[in-house]
């Protein structure tokens, strides 16, 4: 085949190739593009979905403009017109119309491209005016009236669909979101430590109250889940009013963990669909969608489902004999499988928005770090040690929220008292699983305490390293759940200090990460490791350390001060599970809720779910941190005046007359005294 033959075989499939090529892509979305939400999704995968979205709409603009070429080149080139499908082909282009705004299961890939509605409405506006231009243009006289008819009502859909994409990004960008919640009323107290000490007291007294959760009906249950299954403030970094704080830790406090842990992959997921979807949007107790746009996405979407019946069923009785064999087929294809993407969009939508699956906690190590140090891979690997050391993703997000649900509750019962108290807890980094190994007895060494006071990227990692010293030195058993869970932790930490530092805490290093691989590799560039056997690799490892300062020398300081805790380790993983929990908790506590939405359009962060374990359980957090009150009252006074606020107003009036009357009868003695 010579390459002029090739040339006009192009010039004549070209369009055939690229219509399918966009309704392939658009099929491929209509399933897939809804598994973005699950977290455990595979890379690859992933970036197929991103892949699909931003190709779709090229191969759509592409192929719009391949038929406009084409029906100028009709008059201009005899091989064009064989086949007579020139008003078939130009039906082909409210198809594509339809093709360009996208399916319902993915609005927006990235929180930004919301953002850029105005472009997308600009853009939609200039794609819609010359496709009906060149329709109006190219259309036979002659042709089927039945055919003009189906076009002109496709094109109503085409329209449609073009212009509900920016539409549905603007009811999706983040300040449109913003103006839905509920904004918290205006202040109307002058004293809001009080305020705060009053709700502090309040949630204290209902804790204690509760101390044995009461078993709960269905109705019970779902009352309150559905208070903690709907998008939260958190995400728009919006602060709860104190009623509504202490009504969530109720619900918190009564829900088991396995209910309370549904209601937060509800929550998420219903976050996730009211920012990267079409899918319209309901009210709740905390937001108020836009009426407007809301009725009018349903209305184009019933649209969707009616008009293109009508057009299908026109292009069945119309007359075809005139057209192309391979033509109709293709048109066939495209009206049937097009239509159908409304209904698999909705379906692989609402699939995905009820399927509980395990969430992927985010791992990484120093030891073998993902795609670098090939060095320290290849040495690991032929020793077996490759799986011992990895950084495989793990999926016990269940287990650790419990964990930080129990932390949670346990900082309840027994250590938040008052405002003082109630902000050292969202601020400790280690600090109180120290003091209460203090309290116990144990020896807690110097080392400990520095390693915790030290900048919060620097303390994670001297903690990962330890937290592996103690993992294999001690030669824990397998199957520990609690020395499992802490290196997990552990992992997830890293994860986050390596791949998303400006979630674990505003000016995280990631050069840390980088520094800590470098000065490894040069530990173990020294000798030729290869020749050692497994059960010696972690001795000769350590051995090293010993006899060199830096990262791994001050870890090994801090891991031999745990191993000193207890004899069989017990107490040791326990203090060490302590304060990975306490600094998971001070990351989560200062991360902006914009992060954690940007994140949902990537499967998300586990410390999301640690930041709405806190919110929900009424503790401090980003919102209102950036909102402290100065305290001016002491501790006592302070809580006499929130007991005070907590009384019925008949005993509030008495006890301010007896204060009064206490006053005056002072003021007069003292008069007495002076005319005396």
């Amino acid at each position: 085949m010579s390459f002029s033959s090739l040339e006009q075989w192009w010039e004549e499939w070209q369009l055939r190739i690229l219509v399918l090529a966009s309704l392939g892509t658009q099929l491929y979305l209509a399933y897939f593009a809804p598994t973005r939400k699950l977290s455990h999704l595979p890379s690859f995968y992933r970036f197929l979905v991103c892949l699909a979205y931003l190709g779709g709409d090229a191969l759509a603009i592409y192929a719009l403009a391949a038929l406009f070429n084409r029906q100028k080149k009709r008059e201009c080139y005899s091989y064009f017109s064989v086949g007579g499908s020139k008003d078939l082909e130009v039906l082909w282009a409210p198809i594509l119309l339809m093709h360009l705004g996208g399916q319902i299961g993915i609005s927006a890939y990235d929180i930004e491209d919301n953002e850029q509605w105005k472009r997308h409405l600009a853009t939609a506006v200039s794609q819609v005016t010359v496709t009906i231009y060149v329709f109006c243009h190219s259309w036979s006289p002659l042709a089927d009236k039945r055919l003009l008819v189906a076009a002109i009502l496709l094109f109503i859909v085409g329209v449609f669909r073009c212009l509900e994409k920016p539409l549905a990004l603007r009811r999706s960008s983040f300040n449109t979101i913003v103006t839905s919640f509920h904004p918290a009323p205006r202040t109307v107290s002058t004293n809001r430590e009080v305020e705060l000490e009053q709700y502090i007291q309040e949630a204290k007294g209902y804790v204690d109250c509760n101390q044995d959760h009461p078993t709960l009906d269905k109705d019970g249950e779902r009352t309150h889940s559905n208070q903690l299954n709907i998008p939260d403030k958190l995400f728009v970094d919006f602060a709860y009013i104190y009623t509504e704080r202490l009504a969530k830790l109720k619900a918190f406090w009564l829900l088991d963990d396995e209910n309370f842990f549904k209601a937060l992959r509800i929550g998420i997921s219903r976050t996730f669909n009211l920012i990267f979807t079409k899918l319209w949007q309901f009210g709740d107790e905390n937001r108020d969608p836009p009426y407007f746009d809301n009725r009018l996405s349903y209305f184009l979407w019933l649209t969707t489902l009616t008009l293109p019946i009508i057009s299908i069923t026109l292009f069945h009785i119309s007359h075809k004999q005139a057209y192309r064999g391979t033509d109709i087929k293709i048109t066939f294809l495209l009206l049937y499988i097009t239509y159908c993407l409304e209904i698999i969009s909705m379906g692989t939508l609402c699939f995905y928005n009820w399927r509980v699956l395990p969430g992927k906690v985010g791992q990484s190590s120093i030891i073998v770090p993902e795609g670098k140090r090939r060095h320290i891979t290849n040495c690991l690997s032929s020793k077996g040690l490759l799986g011992q050391f990895g950084v495989e993703n793990t999926y016990s997000s269940k287990e650790i929220t419990f964990l930080v649900c129990n932390y949670v509750k346990d900082g309840w019962r027994n250590y938040i008292r008052d405002v003082d108290s109630y902000w050292k807890f969202t601020d400790t980094r280690g600090h109180k699983t120290l003091d209460s190994l203090e309290r116990n007895g144990c020896v807690v060494g110097g080392n400990l305490r520095e390693s915790i006071e030290k900048p919060l990227d620097e303390s994670i990692i001297l903690w990962h390293i330890a937290t592996d010293f103690c993992f294999y030195h001690k030669g824990t058993p397998p199957d520990s759940e609690c020395a499992r869970l802490c290196r997990q932790i552990s992992n997830y930490m890293m994860h986050l200090l390596h791949d998303n530092p400006e979630m674990l805490m505003p000016g995280s290093r990631r050069d840390l990460f980088t520094d800590a691989s470098e000065e490894l590799k040069a530990i173990l560039q020294a000798d030729n490791v290869l020749l050692l056997v497994e059960n010696r690799l972690t001795q000769v490892f350590i051995d090293k350390v010993q006899s060199k300062s830096g990262l791994f020398n001050e870890a090994w300081v801090i891991a031999q001060d745990l191993m000193k805790i207890s004899d069989d380790g017990k107490k040791m993983w326990e203090a060490i599970r302590g304060v990975w929990i306490e600094m998971l908790c001070f990351s989560a506590g200062r991360c902006r809720g914009y992060l954690h939405a940007k994140n949902l359009g990537h499967g998300g962060e586990y410390l999301t779910f640690v930041s709405l374990v806190m919110s929900h359980g009424g503790l401090e957090t980003f919102a209102e941190r950036q909102q402290r009150v100065h305290l001016q009252l002491l501790p006592e006074e302070r809580k006499k005046r929130a007991v005070q606020h907590q009384l019925p107003t008949e005993e509030r009036v008495i006890l301010k007359e007896a204060a009064t009357n206490q006053e005056a009868g002072a003021s007069s003695e003292v008069e007495i005294v002076l005319k005396s």
